[in-house]
């Protein structure tokens, strides 16, 4: 029986022993004992769902719930969700409310399940459950029954009542289990001395905050402005570890809130450090300065890291390596105050004494969240409190020990700048009476070097002037010669008046006047182009290439414009694109584009192509610098000064210009000119007559000619020149009146008509008409400003000839005498009489080398002396052939009648026979040897 007895007890003692597991055996907490937040985490049991997997039917039967014996759990980052419960109960009289709420603000997702009051039998047993409460980060502030900084619940029970309470704790951040309860009346009035003592330390900190922005703005202090910023994200930093953050500015909630704790206050951490480097001055520190700009580099190069990585990465698994490095990070911060103190830095030591509760209060709580220290020891009002009163005290040190340092800083100045004033003042003194003696010396040097260069450039005018006359008188013969000998004279003559109009202008220049005014006069601008375009064309032949000029019909004949100097533009870009283009096509087009806004005014649009080697892109910003030239331009000569020069000259005639290039496909340049239109009666006289050497070449005795020409000077001018060649001319000022006159058939007939097109009244085509239907068989020649003369009337009759405005007198013989059937002469005798005087001179010196006297004057010069004489010859050097002659006549008294035949043909601007006397004089020589 006794045994039987035993084993009739093992179930009674299973039971009681697996009881505690099972259900809720822990002690009940009657609500009407606790309202002033006392802990009652102690009364609960807990369970540890590692996969948050578990339900709240399947979490309560689970059989490895366990007694809680400390008043705050901590759990440090885990995963998973934890599971509290307990048995509440009223043993009051009255209905009792109290709030539950969670110590920590970080948590994420709190749930509260809540059963039905029980009535009888055992506890746990047959429950039903009123729908969960929710508060946390996770949930927006709407979603939860009180509202608060922290995980808040409201619990009501009848008197005598008892039920069942559930908590479920999840989340990513620092789970801390701690459970007080609160009558509501006593938790709102400790949450508004909270708040008030909240307001006060933040009002003073914006307070500090703004003197410091003040302080930095007005005094250009990055310290005092980096201070105020760190200021401002401390701030940050404690209202979201306490929840106001969520409460009052983030009240939508999200997952992505327990981020930002952690984010701040490296964030906090980094500005720290920067801030206490720049005001500290470390880098001032002997032996060491970097040393700790590489620590302090290396510390601020991984907060960063690791904020990015936290505010991106998995939290749980940054959050410990972030709090692990803010805790090295501010270890490292203490010893190089430290080490700031010892050497005397006076804000090392400010720093150090201000910051050093706030670091104390920060260091400790950054070893609790990683679970070093045991919980409790510095709760998360604590915390706080004592790193906003760290804040306080190292925000208000510094903002007033940097006032003052700046103060101090800001006096020592004053005295430097009135003791550096003082002495620069002395130093000026002395040097101006030094510089004035400078100026002095170097004013007489300078007019000296006045005296020497106009000395200079009166020797180099007549070298570069003398031979561009021998050029001018060879090609004035050519032009004699008539035909295409004669067209090549007359494009030889306006090149080199061309260049020695630019030697005058340089000349000009150099005895002080201004080369940069433009000039613009009135002229014939297709005529102007046609010879920029046949000057072209021999450039363009030099490498076989084509070249064409395309002028807008549109362009008016006469422009005020200036013209050398648009010549030396063009002449620049066709020069640059013959020199780059070889076999292919040169292009010069002209366009013109009337104002809009008034009139007498437009744009001529000049664009230059070619099929060259092209600019590649890296070169094409800088071809338009001096002395710049792209890579392939290496091989060409020339110094790179051309599109500078052409940059320069259409910006002080106020156009633009224009690259596009591509390599291999050639380059187009544009140039947009502004100019104004012009009259043909506003052409001086002077400016019509092309040439002024050129002698009558035909002779027009006994023919009588009409011209028709509505410009009062030129017709004078024609007159002029017509008579000259014995021409008999009727001059008519309009249309109508020449018409009429060729009607009359009882007048003696012209052997010409010599008409302008654009006439009052009946235009040249009228005249034209006229004269093919009442003087058949008279040549009629049309004298036209334009390229392309317009007609009026589709069906007018072609001309005989025509000339280009201003006429060329050579040109206007040639024509009339191919019109009239003149005879023209070859080439000219002077031509002939100047090489057989050139023959002459070789002769003598043949003859005389057997004798030894060349030119019949004596001895000849030493072969040395003659070779320098070739030297300069080739040169076209003609100032220094006259000093070489001067010094043969002092080394070599004997070869006087050498030195004065040179010196003669010299004079005569004869660099030919000056060099056949010097060739013969050099042979000789060499066979006397």
């Amino acid at each position: 029986m006794m045994w039987a007895s035993r084993w009739c007890l093992l179930p009674v003692l299973w039971a009681a022993l697996v009881w505690p597991t099972a259900a809720c055996s822990a002690q009940a907490i009657d609500l009407s004992r606790w309202q002033y937040g006392e802990s009652v985490t102690q009364y609960l049991q807990l369970l540890r769902d590692e996969g948050a997997t578990e339900q709240l039917s399947s979490a309560m039967q689970s059989p490895e719930w366990e007694n809680i014996n400390v008043s705050v759990l901590q759990e440090g980052y885990r995963e998973g969700a934890f599971w509290l419960r307990g048995q509440l109960r009223n043993d009051s009289p009255v209905p009792v409310t109290r709030w539950l709420a969670m110590g920590s603000a970080r948590l994420q997702d709190v749930q509260l399940h809540l059963s039905e009051p029980l009535t009888a039998g055992v506890p746990g047993a047959g429950l039903r459950w009123q729908p969960p409460q929710v508060a946390g980060t996770k949930y927006a502030s709407a979603q939860r029954e009180v509202q608060g900084r922290t995980a808040l619940f409201a619990l009501t029970l009848a008197p005598g009542e008892q039920r069942t309470m559930v908590l479920r704790v999840a989340g990513s951040s620092v789970i801390e289990l701690g459970v007080a309860l609160w009558d509501p009346a006593v938790f709102r009035e400790e949450e508004g001395r909270e708040l008030a003592i909240q307001a006060f330390v933040i009002g003073i900190a914006l307070v500090l905050v703004t003197y410091a922005l003040i302080q930095g703005v007005e005094w250009r202090d990055r310290g005092s402005v980096l201070m105020a910023v760190w200021i401002c994200s401390a701030l940050l930093f404690i209202l979201s570890f306490q929840g106001y953050l969520y409460l009052y500015l983030l009240p939508r909630g999200g997952m992505w809130l327990v981020r930002v704790p952690v984010t701040l206050g490296c964030l906090t951490t980094l500005l720290h450090l920067r801030m206490s480097y720049l005001l500290v001055s470390l880098d001032q520190l002997p032996r060491w300065e970097r040393r700790w700009k590489r620590i302090y580099d290396v510390m601020s190069a991984a907060l960063i890291v690791v904020t990015i990585w936290i505010a991106a990465g998995d939290f749980r698994a940054t959050a410990p390596v972030a709090n692990a490095i803010a805790a090295t990070c501010y270890l490292m911060w203490a010893a190089s105050m430290l080490h700031g103190w010892r050497h005397g830095l006076d804000n090392a030591r400010l720093l150090a004494i201000s910051f050093g509760l706030a670091w104390s209060a920060m260091w400790l709580k950054m070893l609790e969240l990683n679970g070093l220290i045991a919980h409790g020891i510095l709760p998360d009002w604590q915390f706080s409190t004592l790193f906003q009163l760290g804040l306080l005290g190292v925000a208000s040190t510094m903002v007033v020990g940097r006032a003052l340092q700046l103060h101090h800083k800001f006096e020592q100045m004053q005295w430097s700048v009135l003791s550096l004033r003082m002495r620069e003042q002395f130093k000026l003194e002395q040097a101006v009476n030094h510089r004035t003696s400078e100026l002095r010396a170097a004013l007489e040097v300078a007019d000296h070097a006045r005296h020497s260069k106009n000395g200079f450039f009166t020797s180099i005018s007549h070298d570069l002037r003398t031979p561009l006359t021998s050029i001018l008188g060879f090609a004035d013969m050519l032009q004699a010669a008539g035909g295409e000998q004669g067209r090549y004279g007359r494009i030889i003559v306006r090149s080199a008046r061309h260049m020695l109009s630019m030697i005058n202008d340089l000349i000009d220049y150099a005895h002080g006047d201004r080369m940069d005014l433009s000039q613009p006069r009135p002229l014939y601008v297709h005529g102007l182009l046609q010879t920029i375009g046949q000057e072209g064309a021999a450039l363009a032949r030099r490498q076989h290439n084509d070249f064409s000029l395309d002028v807008s019909p549109a362009l008016p004949p006469v422009l005020r414009i200036d013209a050398p100097r648009l010549r030396r533009l063009l002449g620049n870009l066709l020069d640059n694109a013959a020199k780059y283009t070889r076999e292919g096509s040169i292009r010069l087009e002209v366009g013109w584009q009337a104002a809009a806004v008034r009139s007498g005014t437009g744009v001529m649009e000049m664009r230059v192509s070619d099929t060259g080697s092209g600019i590649p892109l890296h070169y094409q910003a800088s071809v338009f610098e001096p002395f710049e030239r792209a890579g392939a331009d290496r091989s060409q000569p020339g110094l790179g000064m051309g599109l500078a020069l052409v940059r320069q000259w259409i910006q002080q005639m106020d156009g633009q210009i224009a690259l596009q290039s591509q390599p291999g496909q050639g380059t187009v340049l544009t140039l947009q000119l502004p100019v104004a239109l012009a009259d043909e009666q506003d052409i001086a006289r002077d400016d019509c007559r092309e040439d002024s050497n050129t002698h009558p070449l035909i002779d027009g005795t006994g023919r009588r000619l009409l011209v028709v020409e509505d410009s009062s000077d030129i017709a004078d001018l024609l007159v002029e020149q017509l008579e000259m060649l014995a021409f008999e001319v009727e001059l008519y000022a309009d249309g109508e009146s020449a018409v009429a006159r060729i009607m009359q058939t009882d007048k003696p007939a012209p052997a010409l008509v010599l008409t302008d097109y654009l006439l009052p009244v009946a235009k040249g085509g009228e005249v034209l008409r006229a004269t093919r239907q009442h003087l058949p068989g008279v040549p009629v020649l049309l004298l036209s400003a334009t390229l392309r003369p317009p007609t009026d009337r589709p069906d007018d009759l072609a001309f005989d000839a025509c000339l280009l405005k201003p006429v060329n007198f050579m040109e206007l013989q040639e024509t009339l005498a191919r019109l009239l059937g003149l005879p023209l002469p070859q080439l000219g005798a002077a031509l002939a009489g100047t090489v057989a005087a050139v023959g002459t001179v070789a002769a003598v010196a043949a003859t005389s080398e057997t004798t030894g006297d060349t030119a019949g004057q004596g001895p000849l010069p030493p072969q040395e002396s003659l070779q320098q004489a070739r030297v300069l010859i080739d040169s076209g050097a003609v100032s220094d052939l006259l000093d070489w002659g001067d010094a043969l006549l002092q080394q070599h008294p004997q070869c006087a009648g050498f030195q004065s035949r040179v010196g003669q043909l010299l004079r005569e601007g004869d660099l030919f026979a000056v060099e056949a006397l010097v060739n013969t004089a050099l042979e000789a020589v060499r066979a006397g040897k």
